[in-house]
């Protein structure tokens, strides 16, 4: 179950976006609504500190909303991916398609100094 509590804050000019609990074929769909909503608006981060279970349709909301930031000239990173994700991007070769950070202040950080040199 995804948890819709607090799940978007601003920091600056980027859009965090927090993600908790599992992230699975019933709830890949509103986890990407979420995200694409976010990257609307901007640069965004997803937090998945609090992510407990991500499976493959999970990824494919994670890779789509990438994709849609990309296609509107926005960034979108992942912070804290949970270590289940990481190996699942490393064996998929997706690391190079997501950008991941381990911490959320670097990923903001990240974003901000963007924000600066536009």
């Amino acid at each position: 179950m995804l948890d819709t509590e607090q799940d978007r804050f601003v920091c600056g000019a980027t859009s965090v976006v927090e993600l908790r609990g599992e992230i699975d074929i019933a709830t890949a769909e509103a986890a990407y609504t979420k995200i694409s909503a976010a990257v609307g608006s901007g640069c965004a981060v997803v937090d998945l500190s609090a992510v407990e279970f991500i499976d493959a349709s999970g990824v494919n909301a994670l890779v789509r909303a990438v994709h849609r930031a990309t296609a509107a000239r926005h960034h979108l990173t992942l912070a804290c991916p949970p270590r289940q994700l990481v190996r699942i991007l490393d064996v998929l070769s997706l690391h190079q398609v997501l950008p991941i950070r381990a911490d959320l202040p670097s990923a903001v950080a990240e974003h901000g100094a963007r924000a600066a040199t536009r």
